[in-house]
């Protein structure tokens, strides 16, 4: 038995290696969730989630509410509002709501009404990791 479909394996698969809270199909959580860890959503959801990590939301995942998080794949229902540094419609989503992010990807297939906006990485309300040279970078002198 597969835990995910063949469009959220490729997605969900790090995360679930690396200990990520599910809500498993079947369950109906309503509230609000902070968590540092990852969190993969099958079942239905209602609330306010705040994540420093990625939210999968599979295909049979249902979520209403905002979110602000690390990065966001969807590949089933959302309706709010998201706040996170990375947004992917993978190809069974249906998103509406408003959308702020600083990378947003939509696949052929997803489904997606509402706002975006653009916001570079410095600028989100969530920590973005972000890359730094072993050596500094320096110009050469003319």
């Amino acid at each position: 038995m597969a835990l995910f479909s063949k469009h959220d394996r490729k997605k969900s698969t790090k995360a679930v290696k690396n200990g990520a809270t599910t809500i498993a199909y079947g369950t109906k959580i309503t509230g609000d969730i902070f968590l540092s860890a990852s969190l993969h959503i099958d079942g239905e959801f209602e609330g306010s989630i705040h994540s420093d990590n990625i939210i999968t939301i599979g295909i049979k995942g249902r979520v209403i509410g905002d979110i602000i998080a690390k990065g966001i794949a969807i590949n089933g229902l959302f309706k709010g509002s998201i706040e996170s540094a990375t947004i992917e419609l993978l190809p069974n989503a249906s998103a509406k709501g408003k959308l702020t992010y600083h990378e947003l990807i939509i696949e052929k297939g997803a489904n997606f009404e509402g706002e975006t906006i653009f916001r570079e990485a410095n600028l989100l309300d969530i920590p973005v990791n972000r890359l730094e040279a072993d050596i500094p970078l320096t110009l050469p002198e003319s």
